[in-house]
């Protein structure tokens, strides 16, 4: 995605090399499954577990709360992060789109930038978010995110 910023599939036990290797400092785990990693597997600094149910609008305090997530661990001394669900199509996408566009972002400039390194993605999904979900993100990120403090976290690489 952008040189901090990753999305896939599960981080189950058989990804962890490849995280070790993007050197990955926090997990955001946006499946309806538990974590199998924990923050000693990696190590990592955080893996954190917000459960969202798929093909479902994706409820505006639980976005808030995973945008966030995925704010302070990048903008925390360097920190890189894996967003993911379980086959990294729609929830994780969907997810980083709405932080991309948080920050300010065109949609569709985030969602080129997402597609163009995870092909099966569907960011934005229709089934996930709504215009009202959408303009309410976007004033979040533009009170709490902006100026950001690491927009080369953010920028296409």
């Amino acid at each position: 995605m952008t040189q901090d910023l990753f999305v896939g599939r599960f981080a189950s036990r058989e990804r962890l090399d490849e995280l070790r290797t993007l050197n990955v400092t926090d997990i955001l785990n946006v499946s309806d499954t538990p974590s199998q990693l924990t923050a000693d597997d990696g190590p990592f600094r955080s893996v954190t577990w917000i459960d969202i149910e798929d093909r479902t609008l994706i409820p505006t305090d639980i976005a808030i709360n995973a945008i966030d997530t995925i704010h302070r661990s990048l903008t925390h001394d360097g920190g890189r992060v894996y967003v993911h669900c379980m086959a990294g199509w729609n929830r994780s996408p969907t997810i980083l789109w709405l932080y991309l566009i948080a920050c300010g972002i065109e949609s569709d400039d985030a969602a080129r930038l997402i597609c163009a390194n995870a092909f099966d993605a569907v960011p934005g999904h229709s089934l996930l978010v709504d215009s009202n979900l959408i303009a309410t993100v976007q004033t979040h990120g533009r009170e709490n995110y902006l100026p950001h403090e690491r927009p080369s976290a953010i920028a296409a690489p």
